[in-house]
Protein backbone atom coordinates (compact mmCIF):
# COMPACT_ATOMS: atom_id res chain seq x y z
CA UNK A 1 0.00 0.00 0.00
CA UNK A 2 1.46 3.69 -0.57
CA UNK A 3 1.93 6.09 1.87
CA UNK A 4 0.30 9.45 1.76
CA UNK A 5 2.60 12.19 1.24
CA UNK A 6 2.58 14.82 3.92
CA UNK A 7 3.81 18.64 2.65
CA UNK A 8 6.96 19.98 4.61
CA UNK A 9 5.91 23.02 6.47
CA UNK A 10 7.56 25.09 4.17
CA UNK A 11 5.95 23.52 1.07
CA UNK A 12 2.65 24.11 3.12
CA UNK A 13 3.62 27.90 3.20
CA UNK A 14 5.83 28.79 0.48
CA UNK A 15 2.40 29.29 -1.64
CA UNK A 16 1.24 32.09 0.48
CA UNK A 17 4.56 33.60 1.07
CA UNK A 18 4.18 33.86 -3.05
CA UNK A 19 1.21 35.72 -2.87
CA UNK A 20 2.41 38.14 0.02
CA UNK A 21 5.34 38.68 -1.97
CA UNK A 22 3.11 39.35 -5.01
CA UNK A 23 0.70 41.27 -3.28
CA UNK A 24 3.15 43.15 -1.79
CA UNK A 25 3.61 45.01 -5.03
CA UNK A 26 0.74 46.72 -4.98
CA UNK A 27 0.53 46.92 -1.38
CA UNK A 28 3.35 46.40 0.90
CA UNK A 29 1.43 46.46 3.94
CA UNK A 30 -1.00 43.31 3.43
CA UNK A 31 2.24 41.39 1.30
CA UNK A 32 4.28 42.17 4.58
CA UNK A 33 1.48 40.37 6.76
CA UNK A 34 1.10 37.88 4.60
CA UNK A 35 4.76 37.62 4.15
CA UNK A 36 5.86 37.96 7.91
CA UNK A 37 3.04 34.81 9.03
CA UNK A 38 4.49 32.53 6.36
CA UNK A 39 8.36 33.43 7.72
CA UNK A 40 6.80 33.31 11.56
CA UNK A 41 4.99 29.69 11.24
CA UNK A 42 8.10 27.68 8.78
CA UNK A 43 10.81 29.67 11.29
CA UNK A 44 8.53 28.71 14.55
CA UNK A 45 8.39 24.80 13.49
CA UNK A 46 11.82 25.11 12.53
CA UNK A 47 12.93 26.03 16.01
CA UNK A 48 10.58 23.51 17.60
CA UNK A 49 12.59 20.80 15.59
CA UNK A 50 15.62 21.70 13.56
CA UNK A 51 15.08 18.87 10.79
CA UNK A 52 11.53 20.16 9.88
CA UNK A 53 13.17 22.27 6.90
CA UNK A 54 15.71 20.74 4.66
CA UNK A 55 19.03 22.92 4.19
CA UNK A 56 17.56 24.28 0.52
CA UNK A 57 15.04 25.49 2.39
CA UNK A 58 16.42 27.11 5.11
CA UNK A 59 18.40 28.62 2.55
CA UNK A 60 15.09 29.93 1.15
CA UNK A 61 13.99 30.72 4.74
CA UNK A 62 17.13 33.35 4.79
CA UNK A 63 16.05 34.54 1.39
CA UNK A 64 12.55 34.82 3.04
CA UNK A 65 14.14 36.63 5.93
CA UNK A 66 15.65 39.38 3.75
CA UNK A 67 12.94 40.08 1.28
CA UNK A 68 10.67 40.47 4.77
CA UNK A 69 13.14 43.09 5.81
CA UNK A 70 13.15 44.80 2.53
CA UNK A 71 9.78 45.56 2.04
CA UNK A 72 9.60 46.34 5.89
CA UNK A 73 11.36 49.14 4.92
CA UNK A 74 8.97 50.02 2.04
CA UNK A 75 6.19 50.57 5.38
CA UNK A 76 5.85 52.78 7.52
CA UNK A 77 3.90 50.85 9.75
CA UNK A 78 2.08 47.41 10.04
CA UNK A 79 -0.93 46.89 8.14
CA UNK A 80 -4.20 47.72 10.92
CA UNK A 81 -6.46 45.13 11.86
CA UNK A 82 -8.89 47.01 10.25
CA UNK A 83 -6.68 47.52 7.27
CA UNK A 84 -6.03 43.32 6.74
CA UNK A 85 -10.10 42.96 7.19
CA UNK A 86 -10.73 45.84 4.24
CA UNK A 87 -8.30 43.80 2.48
CA UNK A 88 -9.98 40.45 3.01
CA UNK A 89 -13.39 41.69 2.43
CA UNK A 90 -12.63 43.12 -0.57
CA UNK A 91 -11.12 40.12 -1.70
CA UNK A 92 -13.66 37.64 -0.73
CA UNK A 93 -16.35 40.07 -2.78
CA UNK A 94 -14.48 39.82 -5.93
CA UNK A 95 -14.29 36.21 -5.21
CA UNK A 96 -17.37 35.40 -4.11
CA UNK A 97 -19.22 37.99 -7.09
CA UNK A 98 -16.88 35.56 -9.74
CA UNK A 99 -18.26 32.80 -8.05
CA UNK A 100 -21.89 33.47 -8.34
CA UNK A 101 -22.39 35.73 -11.79
CA UNK A 102 -19.00 34.53 -13.97
CA UNK A 103 -17.65 31.95 -15.32
CA UNK A 104 -16.22 29.48 -12.61
CA UNK A 105 -13.00 28.29 -13.43
CA UNK A 106 -9.90 26.79 -11.60
CA UNK A 107 -8.58 30.08 -10.94
CA UNK A 108 -12.15 30.87 -9.17
CA UNK A 109 -11.30 27.55 -6.82
CA UNK A 110 -7.82 28.45 -5.72
CA UNK A 111 -8.35 32.17 -4.91
CA UNK A 112 -11.35 30.96 -2.41
CA UNK A 113 -8.63 28.73 -1.11
CA UNK A 114 -6.30 31.52 -0.92
CA UNK A 115 -8.98 33.45 0.83
CA UNK A 116 -9.33 30.56 3.07
CA UNK A 117 -5.36 30.50 3.74
CA UNK A 118 -5.48 34.27 4.22
CA UNK A 119 -8.01 34.09 7.30
CA UNK A 120 -5.35 32.47 9.13
CA UNK A 121 -3.15 35.56 8.58
CA UNK A 122 -6.10 37.69 10.32
CA UNK A 123 -5.16 35.49 13.27
CA UNK A 124 -1.78 36.64 14.11
CA UNK A 125 -3.90 40.47 15.50
CA UNK A 126 -5.91 38.26 17.86
CA UNK A 127 -8.66 36.01 17.60
CA UNK A 128 -10.20 35.77 14.03
CA UNK A 129 -13.62 36.87 13.75
CA UNK A 130 -16.51 33.96 14.01
CA UNK A 131 -17.43 35.22 10.59
CA UNK A 132 -14.40 35.06 8.64
CA UNK A 133 -13.21 32.07 11.31
CA UNK A 134 -16.14 30.06 8.88
CA UNK A 135 -13.92 31.03 5.51
CA UNK A 136 -10.88 29.66 6.98
CA UNK A 137 -9.23 26.35 5.78
CA UNK A 138 -7.37 25.42 8.97
CA UNK A 139 -10.26 25.84 11.37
Amino acid sequence: MKKASTKSIYATFKPLWDQGKNLSQVDPKIGFAIMSFAVNSVFSAFKQNNNAISDSEKKDLETWIKDLANTKKQIESPATVEEYSDFLQNMFANVDEEDRHGEVTMKTSASFKLVGELVDVFGQWGAIPEDWNKKSIFS
